[in-house]
């Protein structure tokens, strides 16, 4: 009899903390529109499409790259345009996404495979790097902006 009060407790006390945890509609829309944009960004980071990395790019970009450098906005886009970030194959999986107030930070992991000539290219090899990521984005005027990243190689085991 013991066992079942506990199992009851327990049970009871999980049915009413749920609700607790549970997510606004507005919440699950904004955690959906971000995913959408961070897989976007993806892709604008694989086409090379500098104009449109710009757009989404807050002022204030502040990347930690997997080369082990910080990067600002303007020498980022600037070696995207160059070819020093190049990729052949990049993909893309959001594990998580997480929103207060005006900021929106999604992680997850990456597949990428840079270009010979990358920065990246020249450290690795073209070859497929398994990297985690983190990208943060913040709302200007009613907007999301891309405003910092950290993405890092993990080792091959």
């Amino acid at each position: 009899m013991r066992k079942f009060v506990v199992c009851l407790v327990m049970i009871t006390g999980a049915v009413l903390a749920a609700p607790c945890n549970a997510k606004t509609d507005s919440e699950r829309s904004t955690e959906t529109l971000l995913t959408k944009l961070d897989l976007e960004q993806k892709d604008m980071v694989a086409k090379a499409d500098v104009s449109r990395l710009a757009a989404l790019s807050a002022l204030g970009l502040t990347i930690n790259a997997p080369t082990g450098r910080v990067l600002t906005r303007d020498q980022f886009l600037t070696m995207m345009r160059n070819g020093q970030i190049g990729a052949e194959e990049f993909e893309r999986t959001v594990e998580s996404v997480k929103v207060s107030g005006n900021v929106g930070v999604v992680m997850g992991r990456e597949t990428f495979t840079p270009t010979a000539q990358s920065e990246l290219g020249r450290t690795y090899g073209a070859v497929p790097l398994k990297r985690r990521y983190t990208n943060v984005y913040v709302r200007e005027q009613g907007t999301w902006r891309w405003f910092a990243r950290h993405a890092n190689v993990v080792p091959a085991k």
